[in-house]
């Protein structure tokens, strides 16, 4: 078990189930692509025949299977222009 965050955790189980904690939101999925909120940082799950077979966003739950190939944690914040500077 690897801890993503203060209050995240991801589970894999022979490179084919996911399990998630500290999901806030799901920004995007496909059967390749599944990408994800994790409390303000962004998991990014890569892999064929994705699918999300369990989503609980009240508790921050979701399980993804298929063949998992990559795991991306950003938690990097997105670099501020000089407009966003006075204006954000």
């Amino acid at each position: 078990m690897a801890d993503i965050k203060n209050n995240s955790s991801a589970t894999l189980t022979g490179r084919s189930f996911l399990a998630l904690t500290g999901i806030s939101e799901v920004i995007s999925f496909d059967d390749e692509l599944v990408s994800l909120d994790s409390q303000g940082a962004v998991l990014t799950i890569g892999g064929q025949g994705l699918s999300i077979v369990k989503l609980s966003l009240e508790n921050g739950e979701v399980s993804i299977s298929g063949r998992i190939d990559a795991i991306v944690y950003n938690d990097e914040q997105p670099k501020r222009g000089l407009f966003s500077k006075f204006f954000g």
